[in-house]
């Protein structure tokens, strides 16, 4: 017996050396797969229900090859296994749901014996992905919700309707310090793309609104950047008390936690939105330029505005006014 024979064995592959072809893997049983997937957090969590699909057609655990900062959400994905570094133990199945180059470098060093790419957008694909991999799924993702749009591309079967994303509950030990579930209001008017952002001002009069109606603490949230943080600034400036800024000062965790237990959550478009309707929690999420089909599916608890289109076809942020964004969210508190 070699030294190799017991790895082999348990990776549940066989090299075999056919004249003229070189050395071939033979599959034998492999269960679960392979993810690859490198975009931001908001797009990730509109992946799950896709991979809750495979899931379901593959076993468990889905091994996810995505950016090491994503490791939070991940661990509230169930049955989905972080995997960082090279992947050594060989799949049935790979899929990658991303242009991004590192995830067809990734996928290429990945061992697979089936390697399939489901894309958005025709104008997304490279000329590596047609050698790397087989099928390439892209039927163009239109006005359609992207969650819904993997989900329904993944091709494996299944017998059930497209489900929501959803997530676990954060633990306990995720909480912010001195924070209460159920007791707050979380507002994150900032994004990565500063074109999201709504007017401070505004902001600032919707603080004033929750209060008056919730009579709860606000908390706000927003990334580390100068501008995100020189914002928040501003908004607890012409505040004052009613809002109480955790501005750059809280982890992944910290910020998944917040969205899982607020009474309510108000945020531009982006991963908060995203969250806050997979916990369950109810939210309002301000749209400007972005397509909103694609990246809101509408329920009874959570709810969207966008700004009006200009002359030139374009939606802008500063022409979301205040008084139909109040009027939304006092339709979601029942108070309309």
């Amino acid at each position: 017996m070699s030294l190799c024979e017991p790895a082999l064995a348990q990776a549940n592959f066989i090299f075999d050396w056919n004249l003229g072809e070189g050395w071939a893997i033979q599959e034998v049983h492999m269960r679960g797969c392979y993810v690859v997937f490198h975009k931001q957090l908001g797009d990730l969590l509109l992946l799950q229900p896709a991979i809750a699909r495979l899931l379901a057609h593959h076993g468990g655990p889905v091994r996810l090859l995505t950016r090491s900062g994503h490791e939070a959400l991940v661990n509230l994905m169930p049955d989905v296994e972080m995997h960082s570094g090279p992947a050594l133990s060989p799949r049935r199945h790979l899929y990658c749901y991303d242009p991004v180059n590192k995830s067809a470098t990734r996928s290429i060093f990945t061992p697979a014996l089936h390697k399939t790419c489901i894309l958005p957008s025709v104008e997304e694909l490279g000329w590596f992905h047609r050698l790397l991999f087989r099928p390439l799924i892209v039927p163009g993702l239109h006005d359609e919700y992207i969650a819904e749009y993997f989900w329904k591309n993944t091709p494996v079967p299944t017998s059930s309707p497209f489900p929501m994303p959803r997530l676990n509950r954060p633990p306990a030990e995720w909480r912010v310090d001195g924070v209460q579930p159920g007791g707050f209001v979380l507002i994150n008017p900032t994004s990565g793309w500063r074109r999201k952002s709504w007017v401070t001002t505004r902001w600032a009069e919707t603080v004033r609104h929750i209060k008056a109606r919730l009579q709860l603490p606000i908390l706000m949230t927003s990334s580390s950047t100068d501008w995100q943080m020189a914002q928040c600034a501003e908004i607890e400036k012409l505040t004052g008390d009613p809002v109480c800024s955790l501005s750059s000062g809280t982890t992944l965790r910290n910020f998944l936690w917040l969205c899982a237990n607020a009474a309510l959550v108000v945020t531009v478009d982006g991963a908060a939105a995203h969250f806050a309707s997979a916990f369950g929690t109810p939210s309002l999420a301000l749209f400007g330029p972005t397509n909103i089909g694609n990246w809101h599916r509408a329920t009874p608890i959570n709810a969207a505005i966008q700004a009006p289109m200009g002359e030139d076809g374009t939606r802008r942020m500063r022409d979301l006014q205040l008084e139909p964004v109040l009027a939304s969210m006092d339709q979601l508190l029942g108070h309309g």
